[in-house]
């Protein structure tokens, strides 16, 4: 001590910044470590007091000690719950749902059911009938008007029109030798479906003489569930060898291997099955089977990588396997929790969208990731004690031919490099990085969104091709119509204003057609007069054939111009282009309270966490940066690429609605979770050393392998959705493997450390109030690192 003050001593006022300039220079090539700096008297109290709070509010190094000394009964519980779930989950059968994807409370929605009432709503199942001979023919007609009053008495059946019991004209092909049955169905969407099974092979089996085809919302439903499944299936069988292929890499161990793997599952099968008890509540989406697998298994091999990582490292320094494991809880634990509470969060604040699909995947996103974070703060200490030293790596039960056997550094020298060089010149790849992001989030204008129909199956798909084959083959498609409901006006007795009317829907752009019961009507001009029955009626239809899809701008303008037209009593507009403007309105809506509540929200997280308010604006307007990123990438790839084949129905390629929220949230949870395990990181090294730009590449350096592991797991998690038929699926997985690759590169790789080296020491400035909060408070950003 005598001769290091000496030396000290000898160094001139102009030399000692000399020399520490020079120490942490070398500090950041490696070649010598940095000491911290020496706390004065106050602050080694404040730490104390610091430390003390710490001890009594470590409820994650708690859980850790005491599962990791209970490890059978916590094993064999999660072995029973996996079993359990296993079971639930597979016999939810039919109550899935396939819709929600129409704005509840809309003024097209009020019209559906007024449409309904008078038996001219959307039916639930659209039956094409084609016969060798005219349906006009007398012994096609009979088997027709036949096959119609069985599908009208069958049970669960409300109403079954056709063009044998109708005389419809639309309901006639244009060759004459094809008609359509349209069947509305009792009950909800789950209902609609387990009729629709049984009721579909019965009116097959009937059709003797006629090739039935079928399609329509319930049938569609019905093979998305069956579609859904399979998909599952593949998905699954292609992630599991994948992830652990990724994590045999990371880890080179087997026992390591498997942890992240029996979590992943057990999360999996937990969501699942509590999944199917909530169908019982509210409708959930089949979907949400999909995605709660998918990213269930990526997001608890993530949490479990990060602490297993941790735990590695604490062993490395000396401790036994009880102290490293409650050690590792107690900081990467914590941050277990808040990245958890983050992405539920982002996920919750979907809910404010009135849309059912996303409110379901949202449900299944919540339960998610409760079931990762529970599964990572229990299972991960007693698979510790069950496995052992075979956990750690210094003794790798799995060595790969390639790996040497001495024990691997606890950083990365080629992370250490990159920030190096990022902190080096961090304006240059803050604006490089910047460039990146926005250049992705450019498409976003060009987005047009779309509602889901069948086309969500693939082409080969029953439901897809008889809808198809009815576009082809129908003077005007099904989805083309636009039905006003005119509840109050008489038909006969106001005919002459039903008339006016029918000449003035007629004459606007964009106008096909339109019927009502005095006659057919094009150009503003009667062309097929019928005769009216007796007046006494209330209530008629008038139906308005749109010469364009209903995603078109020219059809959206025709909706528009329908409902301000004047008609001869009040009047309200049904039919799919005038739910897709309702519900394009509700979603742009809701849209800014959405961003606020997830921005605001994980700001406040990350403030909690780190005590740093730059820090969470920094996180929060990088996630943002990747919000805009994600929806762009998928407007890049699905709309522009045609990734998914060129657009059916005419109008050019779309996106389904929903998607682009669901992916923007994801990839906005994903990229903040990342983003607390290396600001908390940093942080640690920060409170250590107090030098930022050390601790810039500290944190880079010993979690940017890390991150790569875990967004290769998620990105083959969420990816192997890519080999779904379903169109959503196929949509979200991209999506989000694409965006979380990015953040774990351009994001985590340039942009954090540029901004966080070019904000200095205000990265951990803390506000005074924060400061003075208690006698145990700390002027430093109280944080937790993997």
């Amino acid at each position: 001590m005598a001769d290091k003050k000496t030396e000290n001593a000898t160094l001139t006022a102009d030399e000692a910044p000399a020399a520490r300039r020079l120490t942490a220079r070398l500090a950041l090539r490696g070649r010598v470590p940095l000491r911290p700096t020496v706390p004065s008297g106050r602050h080694r109290r404040v730490a104390a007091a610091d430390g003390e709070a710490k001890q009594r509010a470590d409820v994650p190094g708690a859980v850790a000690r005491w599962a990791y000394r209970h490890c059978r009964l916590v094993l064999a519980s999660a072995a029973c719950l996996f079993l359990l779930c296993a079971v639930v989950g597979l016999h939810a059968g039919d109550r899935w749902s396939n819709g929600g994807v129409i704005a509840d409370g809309t003024a097209a929605q009020r019209a559906e059911r007024a449409a309904q009432r008078l038996g001219a709503g959307t039916p639930d199942l659209v039956l094409y009938a084609r016969s060798r001979r005219p349906v006009d023919a007398p012994e096609v007609a009979e088997r027709g008007r036949r096959l119609t009053e069985l599908a009208a008495r069958s049970p669960g059946v409300a109403s079954a029109l056709s063009y044998w019991n109708t005389g419809l004209d639309p309901l006639r092909s244009t060759d004459g030798r094809g008609a359509l049955l349209r069947i509305d169905l009792k009950g909800g969407e789950s209902e609609t479906a387990r009729t629709a099974r049984t009721l579909v092979p019965a009116l097959r089996a009937a059709s003797s003489g006629l090739d039935l085809s079928v399609s329509g919302p319930a049938w569609v439903n019905v093979s998305a569930t069956d579609q859904a499944e399979r998909d599952l299936l593949r998905a699954e069988l292609f992630a599991l060898p994948a992830a652990f292929v990724v994590l045999a890499l990371a880890f080179g161990s087997l026992s390591a291997t498997l942890v992240p793997l029996g979590i992943g599952l057990i999360a999996a099968s937990g969501a699942l099955a509590l999944l199917a008890a909530v169908t019982r509540l509210t409708p959930v989406s089949v979907f949400a089977v999909n995605l709660s697998c998918a990213l269930g298994f990526g997001l608890a091999v993530d949490y479990a990588l990060f602490t297993l990582s941790r735990y590695r490292e604490e062993r490395a320094r000396g401790l036994d396997a009880e102290a490293a494991i409650g050690r590792s809880m107690s900081t990467t634990g914590r941050a277990v929790v808040f990245c958890a509470l983050t992405m539920a969060w982002c996920m919750a604040s979907l809910l404010v969208f009135p849309l059912g699909l996303i409110r379901s995947l949202a449900i299944a996103s919540l339960v998610v990731v409760g079931f990762c974070a529970a599964g990572t703060l229990f299972l991960v200490p007693a698979l510790v004690a069950a496995f052992g030293g075979r956990l750690d790596d210094a003794k790798l039960s799995l060595r790969l031919p390639w790996r040497p056997r001495t024990a691997r550094p606890a950083g990365s020298p080629f992370w250490r490099r990159v920030a190096v060089t990022v902190t080096g010149r961090p304006l240059l790849w803050a604006l490089a990085g910047t460039t990146v992001l926005l250049g992705l989030a450019a498409p976003v204008i060009g987005l047009r969104p779309a509602l889901m129909d069948e086309t969500i199956l693939p082409r080969h798909a029953e439901a897809r091709a008889t809808a198809e084959a009815i576009r082809a083959d129908f003077a005007h498609a099904p989805e083309r119509q636009l039905t006003v409901v005119l509840p109050r006006t008489d038909p006969a007795a106001g005919a002459a204003g039903l008339d006016a009317y029918a000449r003035r829907l007629a004459a606007l752009p964009g106008a096909a057609r339109v019927s009502t019961e005095a006659g057919d009507y094009a150009g503003g001009r009667l062309t097929a007069p019928r005769h009216i029955d007796a007046g006494g009626r209330h209530g008629t239809l008038v139906v308005v054939f749109a010469a364009d899809a209903p995603q078109s701008p020219r059809t959206a303008a025709l909706v528009e111009a329908v409902r301000a037209t004047a008609a001869p009593g009040p009047a309200q507009v049904a039919g799919a282009a005038a739910h897709l403007a309702d519900t394009r309105q509700a979603v742009t809506g809701a849209l800014g309270r959405w961003a606020a509540l997830m921005l605001g929200g994980v700001f406040v997280m990350l403030l909690l966490l780190t005590r740093s308010p730059l820090v969470a604006v920094k996180a929060a307007v990088l996630g943002g940066l990747s919000i805009g990123a994600a929806i762009g990438l998928t407007v890049l790839l699905f709309q522009r690429a045609h990734l998914l084949g060129p657009p059916a129905g005419g109008g050019g390629s779309t996106l389904e609605i929903t998607m682009p929220l669901l992916a923007a949230a994801l990839a906005f949870g994903l990229c903040v979770d990342y983003e607390v395990f290396l600001v908390a990181r940093m942080a640690e090294e920060w409170r250590r050393t107090r030098r930022n730009t050390a601790s810039i590449v500290f944190g880079i350096e010993h979690t940017g392998r890390l991150f790569t592991a875990a967004a290769l797991v998620v990105a083959v998690s969420m990816g192997a959705l890519m080999a779904a038929r379903i169109s959503l699926l196929v949509v979200l997985g991209a999506t989000i493997a694409a965006i979380v690759l990015l953040d774990a590169t351009v994001v985590r790789g340039l942009l954090v450390p540029a901004v966080m080296r070019l904000a200095g020491r205000a990265n951990w400035w803390t506000p005074t109030w924060r400061r003075r909060t208690g006698p145990g408070a700390s002027s430093t950003p109280s944080s937790t690192a993997p």
